[in-house]
């Protein structure tokens, strides 16, 4: 099993976290617990960049729908960023793929969400 590694970067507008190894129902809670020490608002938007998440089980299937609704609740989206071919395997086997938003780079979710990345803005003179 590949261990779960967790990094986070803080956008203009909302939380983009790397999720990469494998989410299972070992690790569920680690996320959990890192989303709250990292994205505390579920008023703004969080994209997952799932690039590097290899396994997902049912686990991992229920916490990403818990969040999803968490996040619509409170106004805001939760969007995944070029999820494993494995991973969105699993996610359209399971039709869960319908309910939240999918996209195919880490580019088109952070502008679907609506967030800017500090460091791909060029500083004014």
């Amino acid at each position: 099993m590949t261990p779960l590694h967790l990094t986070s970067r803080h956008l203009v507008g909302g939380t983009l976290i790397e999720v990469t190894g494998e989410l299972d129902a070992t690790n569920t809670a680690d996320l959990s617990t890192y989303l709250e020490r990292e994205h505390p608002q579920p008023g703004l938007p969080l994209v997952l960049d799932l690039t590097h998440l290899t396994f997902l089980d049912s686990g991992g299937l229920r916490l990403l729908i818990d969040l999803h609704q968490r996040e619509d609740q409170h106004g805001a989206g939760l969007h995944l960023a070029a999820p494993h071919r494995r991973v969105t395997r699993i996610l359209w086997l399971t039709g869960v793929c319908q309910m939240l938003h999918i996209h195919a780079t880490l580019g088109q979710a952070v502008t679907a969400a609506d967030l800017i990345d500090p460091e791909a803005v060029s500083p004014r003179s």
